[in-house]
């Protein structure tokens, strides 16, 4: 992280001598306007690959693109005028693993969860350098949380797991700098509050022999506030 931050640092201030130019050579505007959209990529990886070159850290790759929500969601904005926007969050999430033991134990899990959110966000600043805030309104559905393991000796368990639904709201506040006209450069902390309910789950076992009983779960409510973000850069494009 200490990398990331200072090669970060570096790029900021290599841009400053020209932070009151808000047009190219060519007359594109580098800042954002009204009626542009926006997506964001995590740009974490880019940045330690960046420092790492400029250090011996040895195999040096860039490795996994990330978008900008650990969750795997995705943020697109809609500029309603040249310093406010309007946020708009999505995501689909379905795992499905599949694992087997030396013992020949085989265990599989599969996972579906859809996201969405509205939110805000208000810029400030007159140059290259613009700081912003905002909110987001978050709310995902679990449709399946599904565990099975089966073993040649010790029978098959399966587990269901059941509706899930949570909620939450969370506030942000960053920078970012525009290296290019409508490309730019940041980094934000988040703080949030969440509340997630989950249904009671179903446990099968069946042995090898014998009959299969079944288990009945509880159900699981839980709240949560603060869930502060790591200082996550981010590379943002505009159009």
């Amino acid at each position: 992280m200490k990398k990331i931050i200072l090669t970060a640092a570096a790029v900021f201030a290599f841009g400053f001598a020209n932070a009151q130019d808000l047009k190219s050579s060519k007359g594109e505007n580098y800042l954002p306007e009204a009626g542009d959209w926006s997506i964001s990529f995590n740009a974490d990886n880019l940045f330690k690959y960046a420092g790492n070159a400029f250090s011996n850290a040895g195999n040096n790759v860039i490795g996994q693109v990330q978008n900008s929500n650990a969750s795997g969601s995705f943020t697109g904005k809609k500029f309603v005028t040249a310093t406010q926007a309007d946020r708009y969050t999505a995501g689909f999430e379905l795992g499905n693993s599949s694992v087997t033991a030396g013992n020949g134990t085989e265990t599989t899990a599969t996972r579906i969860n859809v996201s969405a959110g509205l939110g805000k966000e208000w810029r400030k600043g007159k140059t290259r350098l613009q700081g912003f805030y905002g909110y987001d309104l978050l709310a995902n559905i679990t449709l399946v949380d599904n565990t099975k393991t089966s073993s040649a000796t010790a029978g098959t368990n399966e587990v269901k797991g059941g509706f899930g639904f949570g909620v939450g709201a969370k506030g942000f506040l960053g920078a970012e700098y525009f290296l290019f006209p409508k490309i730019a450069i940041g980094a934000q902390y988040t703080y949030g509050v969440s509340l997630n309910i989950a249904g009671a789950s179903t446990s099968t076992n069946t042995p090898v022999t014998g009959p299969a009983t079944e288990t009945k779960g509880a159900k699981s409510t839980s709240f949560g506030v603060g869930n502060v973000g790591v200082a996550s850069m981010s590379l943002s494009l505009y159009f």
